[in-house]
């Protein structure tokens, strides 16, 4: 009698916290709702639309059938869904439903899927073949629903990111395991691994150096900075629409104007830019409009990372000057939903941001998805891991 009483004790407790759980999470979606309606530029005026609105509830029903890590997922997948690359969810610091990452960073290359970061050093320029029971094309086209982006340049950019988190991994059919999976490498070689928690202070998610760093790699800590090349162009990096400790952007750009006496080129490189607060570059692109106007040559380097207020910068560029652009296609679209918001829901602690406003740098009438380069360069694995820089090596002889 007494086993069957604590036995009874335990399924009302259990049942007890598994309501408990399913309301915290519905006042969460409800709270996540309600930050969509009045943040999101796209909504504040107009309403949340039905089809939206339908999601949330659909996964509000779903909630006492599926685990904090699949909710996390959803959730993912539901702002995903509003359409833009700046509206999404961080996949780390929340107090229920934290997600697991591969040790491991994967980038696409022109040629393929390759690591090029990890803590294994046989691993560090391998291939990666598929991902779990998934050739990796597919893994990155599945992904594609769950990514918040503007463009495919974006997705192109995060998809890898997202392949080496296990829930996402397990949420499009890849694997199984929510703690683990099967990389499968170039030469058929087959690798599994455990997920870890994701640590924010080292999460990369731009291209990190490699051992022998193109130029363009060399300082990509640093916000921006200078050089002048054998050739006397004047090489411009600038790698965050912010400032540094001893010298705000603003100043940088100023200071640039004394260095293109005599110059006839200059070359600007926003490969690794995923933006800032745009207004910081005001005098960077007043100097640069000066050269331009004075018969200087500009040559603009663009990537899938150049993203948000570098963005803006781009199409400014691109409007306002002859510059040349060189390189990938941008990560953003010219207009484009931007000014995020942190938002961090009650009881799961879910965070992540909201595109507060509609950024349009130049004319209402631009429904391009990106700057489109000049010059296309193609970025292969190859060239990475040994140090070279096409981009760089085009962009000179123009």
């Amino acid at each position: 009698m007494r086993v069957f009483h604590v036995m009874l004790v335990f399924a009302l407790s259990s049942s007890i916290a598994a309501a408990d759980r399913v309301t915290e999470w519905t006042d969460d979606l409800r709270a996540l709702e309600t930050q969509l309606g009045s943040v999101h530029a796209r909504y504040k005026q107009c309403g949340i639309p039905p089809s939206l609105r339908n999601e949330l509830e659909d996964l509000i029903g779903r909630a006492g059938s599926l685990s904090d890590s699949e909710m996390t997922v959803e959730v993912q997948r539901v702002l995903a869904s509003v359409g833009d690359g700046h509206t999404l969810l961080f996949p780390f610091g929340m107090k229920r439903g934290s997600l697991r990452r591969l040790p491991v960073m994967l980038w696409q290359f022109d040629d393929g899927v390759f690591v090029v970061q990890s803590a294994t050093p046989a691993l560090l320029g391998r291939q990666v073949i598929a991902i779990g029971d998934l050739p990796v094309d597919e893994v990155m086209t599945r992904l594609k629903n769950y990514i918040s982006h503007d463009n495919e340049m974006q997705l192109r950019w995060a998809a890898p990111f997202y392949a080496t988190l296990t829930d996402f991994l397990a949420a499009i059919g890849a694997t199984a395991a929510r703690d683990e999976a099967t990389l499968t490498l170039d030469r058929g070689e087959r690798v599994t691994m455990k997920s870890e928690e994701i640590d924010p202070a080292r999460l990369e998610i731009k291209l990190p150096t490699p051992a022998n760093p193109a130029r363009y790699l060399s300082h990509g800590a640093s916000e921006f900075w200078q050089t002048k090349l054998d050739d006397g162009t004047l090489y411009v990096q600038v790698n965050a629409i912010d400032d540094m400790e001893k010298q705000s952007l603003a100043d940088f750009g100023r200071s640039l104007k004394p260095l293109l006496a005599g110059v006839r080129r200059l070359v600007l490189d926003l490969r690794r830019n995923s933006g800032g607060e745009a207004r910081k570059a005001n005098e960077l692109l007043k100097t640069l409009i000066w050269f331009d106007a004075g018969g200087g040559h500009i040559v603009v380097l663009t990537s899938r990372m150049t993203f948000s207020a570098a963005q803006t910068l781009t199409t400014r560029l691109d409007e306002w000057t002859d510059a040349v652009f060189v390189g990938e296609a941008t990560g953003s679209r010219p207009n484009h939903y931007g000014n995020e918001r942190p938002f961090k829901l009650p009881n799961s602690g879910l965070r992540g941001t909201i595109a507060s406003g509609y950024n349009q740098p130049i004319t209402a009438n631009d429904d391009r998805v990106a700057i489109q380069p000049d010059v296309t360069v193609s970025t292969t694995s190859a060239d990475y891991f040994a140090g070279r820089d096409p981009v760089l090596d085009a962009a000179l002889k123009r």
